[in-house]
C-alpha cells in the first residue's frame, strides 16, 4: 500500500469519525438556525470594527482593556445560542482529534519532537506522542 492510499484510508476514517460527523451536524444545525446567522453576522461585524479600534498605533493601555471587554461581550451573545455552542465545542472535539493525529505522524517523521509536552498522560494529544 502506497502512503498516499494510506492517506485516503485515513482521510476516510475521520470522516467517518464520531468528532467529524458530530461537527457536520452541527453545522448544518447552525446554518439552519436563523438566529444563529444573524448572532454570527453582528459577531463578525463588531469583531471587525474592534479590531480595527486595537490596531491603532495610538490606543492606550486602557483602551486595550477595553477591546478585549468588548470582544469578549460580543463572544458572550454567541454562546447563548445552543447551535453555535454545539458547533464550537464539536469543532473543538475534532480539532483536539486532528491534533492527535498530526503528532502521531510527527512523531514517527521527526522523533525528537515525539514528546509533545503532555506530561505523559496525552490528554491533550490524543496519544499521539506515544
Amino acid at each position: 500500500m502506497t502512503v498516499v492510499e494510506k492517506a485516503k484510508e485515513l482521510g476516510l476514517m475521520l470522516a467517518e469519525s464520531e468528532e467529524f460527523i458530530r461537527m457536520r451536524t452541527a453545522e448544518q444545525a447552525r446554518q439552519a438556525d436563523p438566529d444563529a446567522q444573524i448572532l454570527l453576522a453582528a459577531y463578525n461585524t463588531a469583531r471587525t470594527e474592534i479590531s480595527a479600534r486595537a490596531r491603532r498605533e495610538d490606543v492606550t493601555p486602557d483602551e486595550m482593556q477595553a477591546i478585549r471587554n468588548d470582544m469578549e461581550r460580543e463572544y458572550g451573545k454567541l454562546q447563548k445560542n445552543a447551535a453555535i455552542t454545539e458547533y464550537i465545542g464539536a469543532m473543538s472535539a475534532f480539532n483536539d482529534l486532528m491534533r492527535g493525529v498530526n503528532a502521531a505522524i510527527a512523531s514517527y517523521i521527526s522523533p525528537e519532537q515525539g514528546d509533545c509536552g503532555c506530561g505523559g498522560d496525552c490528554g491533550g494529544c490524543g496519544g499521539g506522542c506515544r
